[in-house]
């Protein structure tokens, strides 16, 4: 099959940010209407974002946590709280007043730990080689319930899920270990072999379990089929590091992209013969967006000239179905994390920005493209690392930028 690709231009140009934050036409630093946050190297930052206006993203608060992050902790919300993941710590944070959230407590762990998922009053937190089972009943007390390990050999865990009372685990030996959590001494159940390349996502029913795979390097459209039901997917894929499923919308990351593809599994459209995927380059709707902006300063066109000779991203349309990028610099940066809240997808990138997207033009393809990349910010020296949105905020778990 023909696989779909966002549309380009012939060329476009990425200005210098500095330039075009003066200019007021492109990337809002936000104003911060507090005391500036500066972070230790060994600290981390939470910052508030709000984001009733997606257009028009403000900065509203933050929070300095103690310890660094690394690339797999995450940030999830739990009612008023937050719970966020360095290193070797579960961070317990308060939103009920978002212009001044605070830590409320810290957990220690015994090793490095990463992500965490949230199932009831338990937050399952994946460790090098075991899974972390916390009770958050008591948010000023988390406390280690159990521990629950894959089976021999160990391996690092690579990816994980917990979905109606069960705990899927995947590691680097591209193992799937499954596991009832139901009750409060996890039981093993069994475990499978999956595809090392292969596998797009699974399906999972209680203990029994279907593996979504690809033996090509394209989605088929029967794969495509199997996907395009999101109804007891896990995310959980070897072909890619990320994968983010809501009701109506499944899409695909890998982190260390350099120019942020995100690929995005389309509802079914009669006009594209039953749904397509496309490859949404973060990097080059950014410059679309950026062109889009270039009436809103007098200056813009004398910059985005400036823009061509000193060499910034430029676009080559080759054909329809195909698009290239050459670049001195990616400006966005790779993603390091994306959440789907309704038709709105947020997206955080390495070099420090968080941009929104509207995925419900991802079905119209007929409606301008540049309409799509809502707005992109810039949360001043800071590596995003993980985000998480709620009704009217985003909140942003960062690691200060003097972290090599």
């Amino acid at each position: 099959m023909r696989i779909f690709l966002s549309k380009s231009t012939s060329v476009f140009v990425v200005i210098v940010l500095t330039v075009v934050i003066n200019t007021g036409c492109s990337v809002r630093m936000l104003a911060q209407n507090s005391e500036n946050i500066v972070a230790e190297p060994q600290e981390s930052v939470l910052k508030v974002v709000d984001t009733a206006d997606v257009k028009n993203p403000v900065f509203v608060g933050s929070v300095q946590l103690p310890f660094r992050l690394n690339a797999n902790n995450n940030i999830v919300l739990s009612g008023k709280y937050a719970y966020a993941t360095t290193e070797r710590h579960l961070h317990v944070v308060n939103l009920s007043d978002w212009r001044h959230p605070s830590r409320i407590a810290s957990m220690p762990f015994p090793d490095t730990v990463g992500d965490a998922k949230l199932f009831g009053h338990r937050l399952f937190v994946a460790g090098r080689q075991e899974i972390y089972i916390v009770d958050i009943s008591n948010p000023n007390n988390p406390s280690l319930q159990s521990t629950t390990r894959t089976t021999a050999p160990l391996r690092p865990i690579k990816a994980f899920d917990v979905h109606n009372g069960y705990l899927y685990v995947m590691d680097t030996g591209y193992y799937l270990h499954i596991f009832n959590v139901a009750t409060m001494d996890p039981q093993f159940v069994e475990a499978v072999t999956v595809s090392r390349s292969g596998l797009a996502s699974v399906r999972a029913e209680g203990e029994f379990v279907q593996l979504i795979q690809s033996k090509s390097s394209y989605f088929s459209l029967n794969i495509w089929r199997e996907l395009s039901d999101r109804q007891n997917l896990l995310e959980i894929s070897a072909r890619y590091e990320k994968l983010r499923i809501s009701e109506d919308y499944l899409l695909f990351a890998t982190r260390g992209h350099p120019t942020g593809v995100i690929t995005i599994a389309r509802e079914n459209d009669q006009t594209w013969n039953g749904g397509q995927f496309e490859h949404y380059n973060m990097e080059a709707y950014h410059s679309d967006y950026l062109r889009t902006k270039e009436n809103e300063g007098p200056d813009t066109q004398e910059l985005l000239d400036i823009g061509v000779r000193s060499g910034g991203i430029v676009v080559n349309n080759l054909d329809r179905w195909n698009q290239s990028i050459v670049a001195e610099e990616n400006i966005l940066g790779p993603v390091t994390d994306f959440q789907i809240s309704g038709d709105l997808l947020y997206v955080s990138s390495l070099n420090g920005y968080l941009s929104i997207i509207d995925l419900y033009k991802t079905n119209r393809p007929f409606q301008r493209d540049e309409d799509r990349f809502l707005s992109v910010t810039t949360l001043g020296a800071f590596h995003p690392i993980s985000i998480a949105v709620g009704e009217n905020h985003t909140y942003v778990l960062c690691n200060p930028s003097d972290l090599e």
